[in-house]
């Protein structure tokens, strides 16, 4: 019989339970998580680990823009804002350069946000 992880239980519950916007918030949450670990990769010299991290991060914004849905004029220029950003992530892993980084994870932190204030205020509306 095999074991149940309590904590791989717990993360699969949450994002089973979680809006939309939620599971964005989290994304972004780990893209972000991502791009401070390749910084600090960088600045120690460990080329796997930041290569890996921004793969991760990379990873993550090219399933943002395929979530987005072509319908709405705001997904047309966030999918160009998302490819832009997954570019300058592959830029950044080939140079090992800690200014892009810093770029996109200060977009990454304000996309991060702006997703928060609209879930509050989601919630907020439905009390």
């Amino acid at each position: 019989m095999a074991s149940v992880n309590p904590m791989q239980q717990y993360q699969e519950q949450v994002l089973n339970t979680a809006t939309p916007g939620m599971v964005t918030v989290m994304l972004f949450d780990e893209a972000a998580k991502d791009i401070n670990l390749a910084i600090r990769a960088i600045n120690e010299q460990n080329v796997q680990i930041s290569h890996d991290s921004i793969v991760k991060a990379q990873n993550i914004y090219l399933a943002l823009n395929g979530f987005l849905n072509d319908k709405f004029e705001i997904s047309k220029s966030l999918s160009k804002l998302y490819d832009y950003l997954a570019r300058r992530l592959m830029e950044a892993n080939i140079k090992k350069n800690i200014t892009i980084l810093k770029e996109v994870l200060s977009f990454t932190l304000e996309f991060r946000d702006t997703w928060k204030q609209a879930e509050k205020n989601i919630h907020m509306r439905a009390k």
